[in-house]
């Protein structure tokens, strides 16, 4: 586990020696005066001399009393903590802030925020979206934020319903002549087009295809930039014998975003194969590589012409992209054409693996990696961001 940032450490130091004179001053209204620091500030004090930070930060968090003024600091600790992977501890703070009766509302409402961010942590989304509903109620200040993590609950569990509801009525709410709200809602008008396709997704895995159609062409009403909507719909065509249209589908789709073509290029090659159309394949992707510089598309296009017993044209087009912009999928193809003439079967399988090992995909958020693409980021939670690295 990664040690305590430093700084905060001796922040809450300092906010415990705070906290004991500002609760001086209060207990000289309520309680009998202190006369000296509570042995858990002189106990944290030791640890963080000795380099012990994990038991300084529980000493200074026992010592530090709960008042307005030392709020935040407990605030900053908990998040600390949930953020460290200490999700109980986490929860154990945040409740104890909220049974306090004399903090005001404002304070009250954020320990509520925060506790349901625990929980959010915790995977205990049940909680989390009762406490949000709750303080939708509640605060009138806290509304985006809660709004915001209720939509993430809802994702987390997998309910599209609610959660094109809640985004719904969040677009409803932004105005279209103000140019940072404009932008809030092309985002917000993706991520519905995003849980439709979702949403059809689970009906096509119940075999419920008209209910998945509608569904995705809803998504199409969200937004044309995206891809996914006629993939689906090209799958549901093909279920429901109209293989013609399910090909002029992913062609469109392949003409409107080339950079997503290898996510269904399988599937675009078993249409054509079904209505005998796959020579018009090469050409579509050779133009596409005209408009576009992509290595995955030069491997495609390598591939159609080995298809058709063209290895030498294939080779030409992966020379022409190792000079142009270079990967390991083109060396490792490049290698597998020239064959034991040119490299033995040893720097062909080590190519092999080289390729095989670099991340496939990488998020331009957060800078997730991996082998699989997934058109929700699984580090950040973004949509459609994952994308192929040139390596």
């Amino acid at each position: 586990m990664a040690e305590p940032n430093t700084l905060l450490l001796v922040l809450l130091f300092l906010a415990v020696a705070a906290g004991w004179v500002l609760g001086r001053g209060a207990a000289s209204r309520d309680v009998p005066e202190e006369t000296a620091p509570p042995s858990q500030y002189y106990l944290g004090l030791n640890f963080l001399l000795d380099g012990e930070q994990e038991s300084a930060l529980k000493a200074f968090s026992e010592a530090l009393a709960v008042n307005a003024e030392t709020f935040e600091t407990h605030i900053t600790f908990g998040s600390l903590l949930r953020k460290r992977g200490e999700v109980d501890n986490a929860i154990k703070i945040h409740q104890s802030l909220l049974s306090r009766s004399r903090l005001p509302d404002i304070q009250k409402n954020q320990a509520h925020l925060e506790l349901a961010k625990d929980f959010i942590a915790a995977g205990l989304l049940d909680r989390a979206e009762q406490l949000l509903k709750d303080l939708l109620e509640l605060s009138e200040e806290h509304q985006l934020e809660a709004k915001s993590l209720l939509i993430e609950v809802f994702e987390a569990s997998r309910d599209w319903g609610k959660a094109c509801e809640l985004t719904e009525s969040q677009l409803g709410e932004l105005r279209e002549d103000d140019a940072h709200q404009k932008s809030a809602a092309i985002k917000a008008r993706a991520k519905l087009s995003h849980y439709c396709c979702e949403a059809a997704e689970d009906k096509e895995s119940a075999g419920e295809l008209e209910a998945a159609r509608e569904l995705a062409e809803r998504a199409l009403d969200w937004t044309e930039e995206s891809v996914w909507p006629h993939t689906i719909l090209a799958r549901l065509d093909q279920q429901q014998d109209q293989p013609r249209r399910a090909y002029d589908r992913l062609v469109t789709a392949a003409k409107m975003s080339s950079e997503r073509l290898p996510e269904f290029a399988a599937q675009l090659i078993a249409v054509s194969e079904s209505v005998n159309c796959r020579d018009e394949l090469t050409p579509l992707i050779a133009t596409l590589l005209t408009q576009r510089e992509d290595p995955q598309l030069r491997v495609i296009l390598a591939d159609e012409h080995r298809v058709r017993g063209d290895d030498a044209k294939a080779l030409e087009i992966i020379k022409q992209g190792l000079n142009k912009k270079p990967s390991s999928r083109l060396l490792m193809q490049a290698l597998t054409l020239l064959g034991e003439e040119v490299a033995t079967p040893e720097i062909i399988e080590g190519a092999q693996k080289l390729a095989s090992r670099q991340s496939a995909y990488l998020c331009g958020v957060c800078g997730f990696h991996g082998p699989s693409f997934y058109w929700q980021c699984p580090g950040c939670k973004s949509w459609d961001t994952l994308h192929r690295p040139v390596r």
